[in-house]
């Protein structure tokens, strides 16, 4: 496996840092603005890992894809039942929605996501890097970004 441009430690801490600064103060998925947010944590993270790998006015020795999925986690279910409402997946007595919800212990609903990809490529030189930045039960959705990167020198 080729060694990143940056450190593991490195690219984790820079992807972190613009995924908080993206989505501070934000909780809910919103479809419209997926766009938006895709597009700055891409844009940011990309002139960064520029930024890092520039030296003395020379281009950098990579060239970088980064990928930004997102991913909606799914609300707990609710049902009506004999004039009682209850929330699947939600502790005796917790609150869901303003609704009493009897049960199991709460769950975010998170959804499964399986990725995969190929290369053709230089790989003492060249790789990939996958990083999940998690809701925490604090977002209604989980983010997983990719950085490609590619050796421009032989």
């Amino acid at each position: 496996m080729a060694n990143p441009p940056l450190s593991r430690d490195e690219l984790e801490k820079l992807t972190k840092d613009v995924c908080h600064s993206v989505y501070n103060g934000v909780q809910k998925y919103e479809h419209d603005k997926t766009l938006q947010w895709n597009t700055a944590v891409i844009n940011t993270v990309l002139s960064r890992l520029i930024d890092h790998t520039t030296n003395d006015d020379k281009p950098s020795p990579y060239k970088f894809v980064v990928t930004s999925t997102i991913v909606q986690n799914i609300l707990p279910v609710q049902t009506q039942s004999a004039g009682t409402s209850t929330a699947t997946g939600a502790e005796d007595g917790a609150e869901l929605d303003g609704s009493i919800a009897t049960g199991a212990k709460a769950s975010s609903g998170k959804r499964g996501m399986h990725s995969a990809s190929g290369a053709y490529w230089n790989k003492e030189k060249d790789g990939s890097w996958s990083y999940k930045f998690d809701g925490e039960d604090v977002r209604e959705f989980d983010v997983v970004i990719t950085v490609i990167w590619v050796a421009t020198s032989p």
